[in-house]
């Protein structure tokens, strides 16, 4: 059993919480529990509990579940909850556990004895999470689902390992929590009201740059939604094209700005995009298709045509 199971453990034993046993007698904890349960509904897969996802899965994954603050930086680690309402912001996909084991939200949805009880997530544009890495100085925001909210605890078990409880008031329904990952290393979160404890959920914070959105203060939207207007092209002494056998429609940023829309406003609806750049120098380059983005960052030589492909499910490359 590693650290945090271990420390998952002893929170839940500070607390006085039951731990539930499985058919097998062996003891589980909360977040093995839940999985458990989900199996049992048919929903996921058992319980795979002590390493993190695989090293196959890509940086940019987590992209959608953090923001980069512009400007003075918060004070506060943990944000109050704030009321929030989840139509406005529909998953398609939840993942859970440390592991990151990948349900349809219509699917999770649907069994009413699981989505009743108190449960913890890390909101991404287009997904629900149990596990994320972020770069250190990022935000996420933690979403908060109690049936009938109330007062209650969120515990945090530090990258150092020690305990940290504040008591906060819950709304009915989903609560939006704003955190800072202000430390680096591995942050574990639950909450409990009336006695009744979330899953928990897992924040890798580390101090190597990840891809993310253009830097805003707020949370980031569902959707990266084109100025009404025609952007201005890019323009430069270096011809650009971005070609994918596989995407259409996908907007494409340019050092963090919106540049265009493949096939819009005149563009071919052919996978391919042109642009320029100035050349000489390192540029950021990023696709996204309305769910996942594809970030590079390259050097243009001046005047020589670059050529960039992009399919969805894999990393950007030459």
């Amino acid at each position: 059993m590693n650290k945090m199971l271990i420390s998952i453990l002893l929170i839940i034993s500070l607390m006085g919480c039951a731990i539930a046993v499985g058919g097998s007698g062996v003891e589980l904890l909360p977040g093995e529990a839940r999985a458990e349960k989900l199996f049992e509904l048919g929903i996921g897969q058992p319980w795979v509990g002590g390493n993190p996802p695989s090293s196959s899965t890509s940086d940019s994954f987590y992209s959608q579940y953090f923001w980069s603050y512009k400007g003075s930086t918060p004070k506060k680690h943990i944000d109050s909850p704030k009321k929030h309402v989840i139509v406005d912001s529909l998953p398609t996909t939840v993942y859970f556990s440390y592991q990151m084991q990948a349900v349809p939200y219509t699917q999770y949805q649907s069994n009413a004895a699981y989505t009743g009880e108190n449960s913890l997530w890390i909101q991404g544009s287009s997904s629900w999470s149990q596990y994320a890495k972020v770069p250190q100085w990022s935000g996420l925001s933690l979403l908060a689902t109690s049936s009938q909210g109330g007062n209650g605890y969120l515990y945090e078990i530090t990258p150092d390992g020690k305990l940290s409880k504040e008591s906060f008031y819950f709304f009915p329904g989903s609560s939006q929590i704003n955190f800072y990952a202000d430390t680096t290393g591995q942050h574990v979160l639950l909450f409990i009201i009336g006695g009744q404890v979330s899953n928990a959920i897992v924040i890798d914070v580390t101090n190597s740059y990840l891809p993310t959105y253009p830097t805003t203060s707020s949370y980031p939207p569902a959707q990266i939604v084109p100025p009404a207007t025609t952007a201005p092209p890019a323009t430069g002494d270096t011809p650009v094209t971005i070609v994918s056998q596989g995407m259409r429609g996908y907007q494409v940023f340019l050092d963090n700005n919106y540049i265009g829309t493949e096939g819009a406003n005149g563009d071919a609806l052919d996978g391919r995009f042109s642009f320029s750049v100035v050349g000489g120098r390192n540029h950021d380059v990023r696709v996204y298709d309305g769910q996942f983005n594809y970030p590079k960052t390259m050097f243009f030589t001046r005047g020589v045509q670059k050529i960039i492909y992009v399919e969805p499910g894999t990393a950007v490359y030459i």
